[in-house]
């Protein structure tokens, strides 16, 4: 508990009350009768001359009051009142209300820029002790009188608001922060990068606010939140990846339109998606098969490597499948980072255990397929088993035998296709084959041909530039 400083307690002077009346009123309470308060406060000479230097006609001072009745319905609301330099003291100007007993439950006193010097603490406030009569007062007005109220106030220092008991007018005073920027399109190729371009920015402060602009292809005039040390900004544009940026607050105020804070987002950071899902005109599959070795079968409904007995020879038949996708419609530039080959089945083959020792925690069997790159040129209707293109082992993706409660399943073949192959070899596709060879049954999907086109092979490539 602070120990009272008696040159910190401004006690007020007393004016006593005028009577002006010419002849006798009853105040009633709800009557329209009205009467006059106003107050005042003396000052020692050693702070009037701190307040108000030499010149005593200084007269910006300001007193803003709350005044409620006795149920605690609101009467004036933080009213301002011009303050005047009186003698050794100040004096406010008269205000009207109607006749009745009030509480006073708000008292401030402010100087020429808006500063709260002197206060009444609020009973129950830390500081409440060192008036004799906290807030909240009782006041009674009289019709056709002038009340003079000279309430006892505090010097307000380094104290803050809730020491006094006002809670409700702790308020946070945040500086905004000018901020110019402008986002380009960064190419290490060029000397300078001259591309401007639109985007979008997110900032996030240290003290968890956030705001996210949308950037012209211009320098950009933006206003943020200050009183935070740093700031992260998040630059995303439509194609091209996300890129974070710190930067601390005195390098943000020292932005001018005429040095911009510079957004880069690299070149290499575009990106997309493309779906390839072509259908029997322009898709390019075929299935090929042991027991029919010279036969093309180039508009197979199935997209299958299986391994199934064949009920007219009573042998084994084995199948394999070849499929190309045309990416021509890449950028020239563009760099794979993934590929996901979505295969359909309407009817799936029988798992039989006994073939695929199915683990039941993985769902998956010891048994699998593979896809190899094709490494020599092939022909949709001319490939047959006798002259299927060659393969290699290189990169092949496998896929072990599953259970599924959908009908499809993606596969990632990005090994396949970010890099076609850890040789030079050329390449011409994929080839679906069992792997070991002979494994009963396999797996059949449908291809290119099946009638419903949403069920066809998909190939879904990410990239960037």
């Amino acid at each position: 508990m602070k120990k009272l400083n008696r040159s910190f307690i401004v006690l007020a002077g007393i004016l006593g009350l005028i009577i002006l009346s010419a002849c006798e009123k009853k105040d009633t309470p709800g009557s329209n009768l009205m009467g006059t308060i106003q107050f005042s406060f003396s000052l020692s000479s050693g702070e009037k001359e701190a307040r108000t230097g030499s010149d005593s006609s200084i007269a910006s001072y300001q007193l803003m009051i709350s005044v409620e009745d006795l149920k605690g319905n609101a009467v004036l609301t933080d009213k301002l009142i011009p303050l005047y330099i009186f003698g050794t003291g100040f004096i406010s100007d008269k205000i009207e209300l109607k006749a009745g007993q009030y509480n006073l439950t708000r008292l401030l006193v402010l100087d020429p820029s808006g500063t709260v010097i002197y206060a009444s603490p609020l009973e129950g406030s830390s500081l409440a002790y060192l008036l004799k009569d906290p807030l909240p007062v009782q006041i009674k007005i009289t019709a056709d009188q002038v009340t003079s109220i000279a309430p006892e106030v505090l010097a307000v220092g380094n104290y803050s608001p809730v020491e006094f008991g006002y809670i409700s007018f702790g308020v946070q005073i945040i500086k905004p922060l000018d901020l110019y920027a402008v986002c380009y399109l960064y190419n290490p190729l060029i000397m300078a990068p001259t591309s401007m371009t639109d985007a979008v920015l997110t900032v996030y402060s240290a003290d968890d606010w956030t705001y996210t602009f949308n950037l012209k292809a211009a320098v950009n005039h933006l206003i943020i939140r200050g009183g935070s040390d740093s700031y992260t900004f998040v630059v995303s544009r439509e194609g091209y990846s996300p890129v974070t940026y710190k930067y601390s607050s005195q390098e943000i105020e020292n932005t001018t339109p005429e040095s911009p804070l510079g957004l880069k987002i690299p070149w290499g950071t575009q990106s997309g998606i493309l779906e390839l899902q072509p259908g029997p005109a322009d898709g390019k599959d075929a299935t090929i098969s042991n027991l029919q070795p010279d036969k093309n079968f180039g508009d197979y409904t199935y997209f299958e490597a299986t391994f199934l007995s064949e009920p007219i020879l009573t042998v084994m038949r084995s199948n394999r499948s070849l499929i190309a996708f045309s990416t021509d419609s890449l950028p020239k530039s563009a760099s794979i980072t993934r590929a996901t080959l979505v295969l359909y089945y309407d009817v799936p083959l029988p798992v039989d255990s006994a073939f695929y020792a199915i683990d039941p925690s993985t769902g998956t069997g010891k048994y699998a397929a593979v896809f190899q790159q094709i490494i020599e040129p092939w022909d949709e209707h001319k490939v047959t088993w006798n002259n299927q293109p060659k393969t290699t082992e290189i990169n092949q993706v496998y896929l072990y035998p599953f259970v599924r409660n959908a009908n499809f399943i993606g596969v990632d073949v990005t090994q396949l296709f970010s890099n076609p192959s850890a040789s030079v070899l050329p390449f011409y596709g994929l080839m679906f084959r069992l792997w070991p060879d002979d494994n009963f049954p396999g797996f059949r999907f449908v291809s290119g041909d099946y009638p419903v086109a949403s069920m066809r092979p998909k190939l879904i490539l990410q990239y960037t530039i």
